[in-house]
């Protein structure tokens, strides 16, 4: 699975961003980051038209990537944020 765009951040204070095509991935990602509700640490998954962004919150940071919807199970990115 190829991950399109990954970003940290620092509640809704984007770090540090990655992006391997041309979307508007940075944008969405902003967006999802407002709606990811408080500080507790959390795993969720959005999808956006054909893709799913994936979000994994841990002590007040935030890791989140897209991926393609049709790469598989929308549980798998996480393995990333684990492996």
């Amino acid at each position: 699975m190829a991950i399109l765009y990954a970003l940290v951040a620092r509640g809704t204070v984007v770090l540090s961003e990655f992006t391997a095509t041309s979307t508007n991935a940075s944008t969405i990602a902003k967006q999802i980051l407002e709606k990811v509700p408080g500080d507790n640490d959390s795993n969720v998954s959005y999808s956006q038209d054909r893709y799913v962004f994936h979000v994994k919150r841990t002590d007040g940071l935030t890791v989140l990537c897209m991926a393609e919807e049709t790469a598989g199970s929308t549980s798998s990115p996480f393995f990333y944020f684990y492996g």
